[in-house]
């Protein structure tokens, strides 16, 4: 391997460029990972718009191989050169109660919704990557392991593709059963058929769930397909069809016991309509506008609310677990690859601009 390592920065609002960067010295506490595949997630194309985060080496869901790595690090990770693994987007303290129960999206020190600095936390996908070793992102060829990141090895035979599938997948878990609470005999309704929406489909169908809707519109109609190979019992195209309606009809007029918004809603119609339709009892994961939610109506359900944030290990373990075994069932989730020149028409591409048909898209470093 050369000194020099090529990277996609981003150097403004929707502006990629391609820069080299010299290797990092890697000491007894970290390491250095050759990157296998990235996928483009699905708060890429809102974060590509951000004029404030620049320059970036965007990409969080990385999966790669063990290039480098000291003897601290390789006693604290159990791994070794060779070795692939899967990372967390996260650089937690590993100190606080969150970090010591395996919840490193909540850590004091690497919470989104919590830091005052975003560009200057150290974040795989977030960061300014004139922070040294400067490799914070995915989009590169290599990217630098420090002693708090947070790994998982990747199951044998496993496609590195589907492999970086594991964070929208996880998150689905996360939102619909480790949160959401679905399992056995519980109805579960998801808004939006994005990577999240389906990987919360799929978590909701294998931990037993009774019934799984799913709501889109009229473009996301090869998702919805999709939702049905995944898990979903019914799909309901929110532009031609009355949601209310349909979610009445489909549970007999109870309503539903897990709702989960992907969609992020800034009108709040998600929202209000979660609530209309809920079942007394019902968990609520809503991640739109929420203030107009009538708090007499929340105790008269004896609702549950929450917001979706990120994944747990257990999450990503869970799903790292799926996509082992269940490979074929799984694949069709990813649709496209790119190479680092092409990284802006693959961030397009999840935002469904300038390529159809897009669900999960990967970029290939070495390609």
């Amino acid at each position: 391997m050369g000194r020099e390592i090529r990277a996609a920065v981003k150097v403004g609002v929707e502006r990629t460029e391609l820069r080299t960067f010299e290797r990092p010295a890697i000491g007894p506490a970290c390491g250095l990972l050759r990157m296998e595949m990235c996928g483009v997630g699905g708060s890429d194309p809102e974060l590509y718009r951000w004029p404030e985060h620049a320059p970036v080496i965007m990409g969080h869901e990385c999966v790669g191989t063990i290039e480098e790595i000291g003897s601290d690090a390789a006693r604290r990770w159990n791994v070794g050169p060779g070795d692939r693994v899967a990372l967390h987007e996260y650089l937690p303290c590993w100190e606080c109660r969150w970090c010591r129960q395996g919840d490193f999206r909540l850590c004091e020190q690497a919470d989104f919704f919590l830091v005052r600095d975003r560009l200057h936390t150290l974040r795989y996908g977030m960061c300014d990557c004139g922070i040294e070793p400067h490799l914070w992102g995915g989009f590169a060829e290599y990217l630098y392991l420090p002693r708090n990141a947070v790994l998982h090895r990747v199951p044998a035979g496993l496609r590195a593709d589907l492999a970086t599938t594991a964070i929208p997948l996880g998150n689905g878990f996360q939102w619909s059963v480790l949160d959401g609470g679905a399992g056995p005999g519980k109805s579960v309704l998801v808004f939006g058929p994005g990577q999240q929406g389906l990987g919360c489909v799929y978590a909701a169908r294998v931990a037993g769930a009774s019934q799984v809707i799913l709501v889109g519109l009229t473009r996301d109609a090869a998702r919805l397909d999709l939702a049905l190979h995944l898990g979903a019992d019914h799909v309901i195209d929110a532009q031609k069809e009355d949601v209310r309606d349909c979610v009445r009809f489909h549970t007999a007029g109870r309503g539903v016991d897990v709702i989960v918004d992907t969609t992020g809603d800034p009108q709040g119609q998600v929202a209000a309509d979660a609530v209309a339709l809920a079942a007394k009892g019902a968990q609520l994961n809503l991640n739109g506008l929420t203030q107009s939610i009538p708090l007499g109506q929340v105790k008269r359900l004896y609702l549950t609310l929450r917001a979706p944030r990120g994944h747990s290990y257990q999450a990503v373990a869970l799903a790292l677990r799926h996509l082992q075994f269940q490979q074929d069932r799984l694949a069709a989730l990813c649709s496209h690859t790119f190479g680092l020149e092409a990284v802006d028409t693959a961030i397009h591409a999840t935002a469904g601009r300038v390529i159809e048909g897009a669900i999960h898209v990967t970029v290939n470093p070495h390609a």
